[in-house]
């Protein structure tokens, strides 16, 4: 009776050992599953932190291609504009020529906005968001340079027509002390818009330096023929000039400063006599 009595509590004591022992398997295994857990909860943080950068990146990519293609378009409609204002004042052949040149740059225009809009689907839509964002970069630079190259190529044709007009037109007076200037000041104008543009271009762009030679060899020619187009883009501004100006706001420039980013018509002097006022784009941060 009492071996069999003693036999019972020594079998419990072995289970209860043996689920005592069990117990503390499974505590070190939940330990172990709390710890693996942890280390995968930080794993998780580093990943998302990891996401949101190249999130943060893909946004401020976008919006550094929208400021772009929005510059871009700015541009060129300053461009658009200048070129219908002189097309008005000029004769039909080179009235011809301008609204050819607007003609390729609306052409242009629409080019990129087509461009544009098939790279920022292509954007949105998959894979790899910073290389794509840097191929659409490549692509606008790319688009921006053919229109560049393209406006170079009517504005010299536009020049050599100029040259012609120079060439075979005197000028027609109605007695020696009043000579005709209308030809003259209709050259001058556009000279000085090619030079505007040809100052937002990069030297590379194919016929660039065709261009400014051409420009500089009528100048040239001006001036031997007692005309002088004043050079005012870039230059300072003082209250003294004798221009029509207009003012805008430019943060990046020293504070009180003032400068000439813009010529709508150009100052012209004739044997020294001031006969065109210049009207003038004038950039501030005051």
């Amino acid at each position: 009776m009492f071996s069999t009595i003693g036999w019972s509590k020594t079998n419990d004591s072995l289970k209860i050992i043996t689920l005592q022992r069990e117990v503390s398997n499974l505590k070190v295994s939940v330990s172990c599953l709390q710890q693996e857990n942890g280390n995968m909860r930080g794993l998780y943080q580093q990943q998302k932190a990891h996401v949101d950068s190249l999130i943060n990146r893909q946004n401020q990519q976008e919006e550094n291609l929208s400021v772009l293609a929005n510059q871009l378009k700015s541009d060129l409609s300053e461009t658009n504009k200048n070129l219908e204002v002189n097309a008005r004042s000029l004769s039909t052949s080179i009235n011809i020529r301008t609204k050819l040149a607007v003609c390729g740059i609306l052409i242009a225009i629409a080019l990129l906005g087509v461009v544009y809009f098939i790279l920022k689907k292509k954007i949105l839509s998959g894979s790899s968001s910073i290389d794509k964002i840097k191929i659409a970069q490549e692509s606008l630079e790319t688009a921006q340079k053919a229109m560049q190259e393209e406006s170079v190529k009517l504005d010299n044709k536009l020049v050599e027509l100029l040259d012609k007009q120079v060439a075979t037109q005197p000028q027609n007076s109605s007695n020696d002390d009043q000579p005709d200037h209308s030809l003259a000041l209709k050259v001058a104008d556009e000279i000085v818009r090619i030079e505007t543009n040809l100052s937002r271009m990069d030297e590379s762009v194919k016929g660039y330096k065709q261009l400014k030679k051409a420009v500089e060899r009528i100048r040239t020619n001006f001036l031997a023929n007692g005309y002088e187009i004043v050079e005012m883009l870039g230059k300072p501004y003082n209250e003294g000039m004798k221009a029509s100006v207009n003012f805008d706001t430019d943060d990046s420039l020293a504070e009180g400063e003032q400068k000439i980013t813009g010529i709508i018509k150009p100052q012209i002097n004739y044997k020294g006599k001031m006969i065109q006022t210049a009207q003038i784009t004038v950039s501030q941060n005051l």
